[in-house]
């Protein structure tokens, strides 16, 4: 792996592990709001891969809505522990849901390719629900936040992978919608190395990379209300990306915003405060706690 390969990797696994300092304007509550069950397991994969951790407001009931965090970091790094703590305190702690953040397995040479990471969030997702009563929050319901290859995951879960219809919502963070995207394919970056290296096929235009890719599963019964932000000047997931998805979530009447920061790369730094007052927003119009 080169230098710039090696960087590129560094900022996805970085990607939302921002200083506390940088969301001051983000109203804070007191961490004694919640409680965390951390490292449940919810399948047999090693490397504590197929585990999750739940967060849950000091006054929660078989009806807390439950928002489900799936980290980035190219398919391949991160983790759960990516859920940002400013987003704890304003949804968990403020607002009053619980939270769920989960690990998947990486995919490596050999082995994990796709679609092994939609079958462990299909997995996490159904132990979340079955789980539901015992611990206390709504059951077979969810919204999901997916940040970059995270959020590429949540978008395929809610439209291809959720015969349950579990999926209320989803916040598209920088994620990509399109595997097959000639600007990106063939074009030996990084982007396109990454996403050969997830489907374990380097051509653009083979069945796999329609079928892996969110724009393409999204129908009139699949789709759910989705928010999406991006930066106007990502390197890495073009922004044509996020406006043909939301182009065709409007096109099929389903309810959609598309948020764009002028000058913002991949990592979100600067705007991911307003990310997350405006995903606090949504989610209190389309999944609200009640």
């Amino acid at each position: 792996m080169n230098k710039k390969i090696r960087f590129w990797v560094f900022l996805g696994v970085s990607f939302f592990l921002i200083p506390a300092w940088a969301f001051a304007e983000i109203a804070k509550a007191d961490s004694s709001n919640f409680q965390l069950i951390s490292n449940l397991v919810y399948g047999n994969a090693p490397d504590h891969r197929n585990e999750l951790d739940i967060y849950l407001p000091s006054k929660h009931t078989k009806k807390t809505p439950m928002v489900v965090f799936i980290h980035g970091g190219f398919w391949s790094k991160g983790g759960k522990h990516q859920l940002p703590r400013p987003l704890i305190d304003l949804l968990v702690g403020k607002m009053g849901y619980s939270m769920a953040s989960i690990n998947y397995r990486f995919v490596k040479k050999g082995a994990n390719k796709y679609p092994t990471q939609m079958d462990d969030v299909s997995q996490a997702l159904q132990f979340l629900s079955n789980k539901a009563d015992s611990i206390g929050y709504k059951k077979k319901s969810f919204a999901l936040i997916g940040a970059s290859a995270g959020a590429h995951l949540a978008l395929m879960y809610a439209y291809a992978n959720d015969p349950k219809k579990m999926t209320k919502t989803v916040v598209d963070i920088v994620g990509p919608t399109d595997l097959s995207d000639s600007i990106t394919r063939g074009r030996q970056g990084i982007a396109d190395a990454t996403i050969s290296y997830f489907l374990g096929n380097p051509d653009a235009k083979a069945e796999i990379a329609k079928t892996s890719s969110p724009i393409f599963q999204l129908t009139k019964k699949t789709g759910v209300p989705t928010i999406i932000f991006h930066g106007e000047d990502d390197e890495l997931v073009d922004v044509r990306q996020a406006k043909n998805l939301h182009a065709k979530l409007s096109q099929l009447g389903i309810k959609t915003e598309l948020v764009l920061y002028p000058k913002e790369t991949h990592e979100m730094k600067k705007s991911l405060p307003d990310v997350f007052v405006k995903t606090a927003d949504w989610l209190k119009k389309v999944y609200p706690v009640r």
